[in-house]
C-alpha cells in the first residue's frame, strides 16, 4: 500500500505542479506586473524543464539505483518550488519553474521504470493502469482546491502546498527498497545520454507504442492549454467554478484508466488499445463539429472533452508500459525517452495551439484531431506488427 502511494505521488508530480495553480495564474501576473504571455510562460518552462529533466535521469537510475537519483531529484524539485514561493518578479519564477520541471521530472520517469523492474509486462500494464486510474484523482481536484486557496490566501499558497506535498513524497520514497538490477554493471558515459535515442527509436513496437499513448496526452494537453479560456471566456463560466468544469473531464481519464486496468487481463491490451482509438477518434470528431458550426455550449463541449481524456485513460497507461517492456534491460533509458517525447510533444503543440488561439474553439479542436491520428498512427504501427504484450 505504501509503494502503491509513493508511485502515485512520484507520478502526479507533474499534473499537480501545473494543475493545481491554474486558477491562481490571472492573480499571479497581476502581483506580478506581468502580461499574459509571461504568465502562460510559467507553465511551458516548467514543461520544458520537465521534458529534458526526463532524459538523464533513467540512464542514471540504470547505473546507480532508483532511490539515489529519485532523492537527488526531489531535492532540486523541493529548493526550486521554495524559489517559486518566494519569487519577487516574473523572470525568477519562470526560471525557478524550470529548474522545478527538471527536478519534478525523476518521479513519472523512475516510477514507470520501478514499476517495469517489479511486475511483468502483462502485470505492469495493468498496475500503471491502476495507478494512473488513482492518481487521476489528483489533477481533478487540484484545479478545485487551488480555486479555494485563493479565497484566503494569495497564489503563493499554492508553491508553498507544493513543497509540503514533495516532502510527504521523499518520505515515502525513503521506505521504498532499492528495484534496479544493474547497479553498477557499467560505467555511465555521456554518450549513452544521447545513444539511448537510437536504442529505443530503432524498436518499431517503442515507436509504435509511444505514438499510440504519447498522442492521447497531448490531446488532452491542447484543451489544458486552454482551457482558462476556452470556459472562462469561450463559455461564460464564472472563473471560482472553473476547477469544477475541470474536474468534469478528468474524470473521463479516471474512467479510462480504471476501465484499461480492468479489461486488459480480459480482453488483452491490443482490444483495449482498439477501445482507446475509438473513442478518441470519436472525441476529436465531436470536438472540431462543435468548432466549425460554432457550437459554444458548456455541456456538449465539455462531454467531447470529457472522451477525450477517457482516450488518455484508455491508451497512455498501456502506451507507456508497452513501449517501456519493449526494452527490459533498459527500462530507465526506455522510459526516459519515453517521457521526453510525450512531454516534448504535448508542450509543442499546445504551444502552437495557445499561439493560434483567437476566441474560437477551432484551434483546439484542430490540435486533437492532429494528436489523435499520430496516437492512431502508432496504433497502426502495433497492429500491423501484430504484437501483443504476453503474459508474462
Amino acid at each position: 500500500m505504501l509503494q502503491r502511494m509513493t508511485l502515485i505521488g512520484l507520478t502526479a508530480m507533474m499534473a499537480v505542479s501545473t494543475d493545481l495553480y491554474l486558477p491562481a495564474i490571472p492573480q499571479l501576473i497581476d502581483s506580478l506586473g506581468a502580461d499574459i504571455s509571461q504568465g502562460q510562460l510559467t507553465l511551458s518552462a516548467f514543461l520544458l524543464g520537465f521534458a529534458f529533466g526526463q532524459l538523464v535521469y533513467g540512464s542514471i537510475s540504470d547505473r546507480y539505483g532508483r532511490k539515489p537519483v529519485l532523492y537527488a531529484g526531489l531535492a532540486i524539485y523541493l529548493l526550486a518550488t521554495l524559489g517559486c514561493a518566494v519569487a519577487a518578479d516574473i523572470d525568477t519564477l519562470i526560471i525557478a519553474r524550470f529548474i522545478q520541471g527538471l527536478g519534478g521530472a525523476c518521479g513519472p520517469v523512475l516510477a514507470r521504470a520501478i514499476v517495469s523492474d517489479s511486475y511483468n509486462r502483462m502485470d505492469a500494464a495493468r498496475v500503471m493502469a491502476a495507478i494512473a486510474g488513482a492518481m487521476a484523482i489528483v489533477p481533478a481536484i487540484a484545479p478545485v482546491f487551488g480555486s479555494w486557496l485563493l479565497y484566503v490566501f494569495d497564489w503563493r499558497a499554492h508553491f508553498v502546498l507544493l513543497l509540503i506535498l514533495g516532502v510527504v513524497t521523499l518520505a515515502g520514497v525513503i521506505r521504498l527498497p532499492e528495484s534496479c538490477t544493474t547497479v553498477g554493471d557499467a560505467a555511465l558515459k555521456l554518450s549513452t545520454l544521447f545513444s539511448q535515442f537510437s536504442l529505443c527509436l530503432r524498436r518499431r513496437e517503442f515507436v509504435g507504442f509511444t505514438l499510440c499513448g504519447g498522442a492521447t496526452y497531448a490531446a488532452m494537453f491542447c484543451y489544458i492549454s486552454t482551457s482558462s479560456f476556452i470556459v472562462i471566456e469561450l463559455l461564460g463560466v464564472a472563473p471560482e467554478y472553473f476547477g469544477y468544469t475541470f474536474m468534469s473531464v478528468v474524470l473521463g481519464y479516471i474512467s479510462g484508466a480504471t476501465a484499461s486496468s480492468r479489461l486488459i487481463n480480459r480482453w488483452g491490451v491490443m482490444k483495449v488499445l482498439t477501445l482507446g482509438q475509438l473513442v478518441g477518434l470519436t472525441a476529436a470528431g465531436m470536438l472540431l463539429v462543435l468548432a466549425l458550426f460554432d457550437v459554444y455550449w458548456l455541456a456538449p463541449v465539455l462531454a467531447a472533452v470529457f472522451l477525450v481524456f477517457m482516450a488518455g485513460g484508455l491508451c497512455l497507461p498501456i502506451g507507456q508500459m508497452g513501449a517501456i517492456s519493449a526494452l527490459p534491460k533498459a527500462a530507465g533509458r526506455a522510459s526516459s525517452v519515453f517521457g521526453f517525447l510525450q512531454i516534448a510533444f504535448a508542450s509543442l503543440l499546445g504551444y502552437v495551439v495557445g499561439l493560434f488561439y483567437n476566441n474560437t474553439l477551432v484551434p483546439t479542436a484542430t490540435g486533437v484531431v492532429v494528436a489523435a491520428l499520430i496516437s492512431a498512427t502508432g496504433y497502426l504501427m502495433v497492429r500491423t506488427k501484430q504484437h501483443e504484450l504476453p503474459d508474462s
